[in-house]
């Protein structure tokens, strides 16, 4: 099992960007310092919800602040970036983190993202798989032609080549019949956003593995994130923080003219869920209490998942005490309990 934190660096983390930015170093110390295998950093443009707009610049930053912690991206937007320069740009991080970056592609689905950077609303219904494609060549061979329906050149080479072989890790946040495919064609892994049902990242993950059978690729640890908050006698104050962040956040980014954007919420019944619905789906669903109830809500949710690779989105709690709080309690009370549990299911 490997486990990591989820930072969003969402507004309720500080009262200015400077302690927002501050609470995440924290969170990012204290994980290598605690044990964790790694973090992952959300992007958002232009919403409060998220102040962190470029995930890579910030992973950048965190990588030369640790020494053995892996640095995710949860996502970068892929629509917002040319193919090549985001190619570039990972593999410069790639060489230098000693291929400590973990590189996670979406097409996100924020309206005034696209209308202030002057991107065609239609590039949401080919990512991520147009930009993977091109960084998969880029990074693999010497020379790369094509560069998608977006961008056209003339044959060129990518410097600096990256140090891992044979590709920087690249994860696919995607739920899509022909973005879950191709991930399972080229052996790329998924990313599970917090807020998606159990029931439907089984189903995901259960198309991947039979189209990844068909490509005679291997089936890869995917990543899931997931709400969990270590607290004492204050579940229902935690949940309701949470409550209260997550409507907020769907509220924010809920564009009625982004392509799908009727089937974006999709509650555990498969159907379209409206924002305070899911909102409070995923509140409910939350794993967050004392350390017995987490431990046995977080090995019952491995159980129907199988999932090996965890990253917990502990910010709602806003308070940083509270935060750097959960962070150690979850290695040093709620693991152990955990794997007792696992041992002997």
């Amino acid at each position: 099992m490997r486990y990591g934190l989820f930072l969003n660096a969402g507004q309720q983390l500080g009262g200015t960007d400077t302690e927002i930015f501050d609470t995440v170093l924290e969170e990012a110390r204290l994980a290598e310092q605690s044990g964790y295998h790694d973090v992952w950093l959300t992007e958002h443009h232009f919403i409060p919800c998220g102040v962190n707009s470029s995930a890579l610049t910030l992973a950048a930053f965190l990588l030369g602040r640790t020494q053995r912690l892996r640095v995710g991206t949860a996502v970068t937007l892929s629509p917002l970036y040319h193919p090549v320069q985001l190619a570039e740009q990972v593999a410069i991080l790639d060489q230098c983190s000693g291929g400590r970056l973990d590189l996670g592609i979406g097409r996100g689905g924020y309206l005034r993202d696209f209308e202030v950077f002057g991107i065609d609303p239609a590039r949401w219904d080919d990512e991520p798989e147009a930009t993977a494609r091109v960084l998969l060549d880029a990074w693999r061979g010497d020379t790369i032609t094509e560069g998608g329906r977006e961008s056209t050149f003339t044959p060129t080479s990518v410097r600096p080549r990256p140090s891992s072989a044979p590709h920087p890790p690249l994860f696919i946040a995607s739920s899509t019949s022909a973005g879950v495919r191709f991930a399972a064609q080229n052996g790329l892994a998924l990313q599970h956003y917090f807020g998606t049902p159990v029931a439907a990242r089984v189903k995901t993950e259960a198309l991947y593995a039979a189209a990844a059978r068909e490509a005679g690729q291997a089936v890869p640890d995917h990543l899931h994130t997931l709400p969990l908050m270590v607290t004492d006698g204050e579940e229902g104050a935690a949940r309701a923080l949470l409550l209260e962040s997550l409507t907020e956040s769907f509220r924010q980014g809920d564009h009625p003219s982004v392509p799908q954007a009727a089937n974006r919420h999709v509650g555990p019944d498969g159907k379209p869920a409206g924002r305070e619905a899911l909102a409070a789906l995923v509140a409910r669903d939350a794993v967050i209490g004392p350390p017995d109830s987490v431990a046995q809500a977080l090995a019952d949710f491995i159980r129907l998942t199988g999932a090996r690779r965890i990253a917990f989105y502990m910010e709602p709690l806003r308070d940083r005490q509270a935060i750097l709080a959960s962070v150690r309690r979850f290695i040093e009370e709620v693991r152990p309990r955990m794997e007792r549990l696992l041992k002997t299911a």
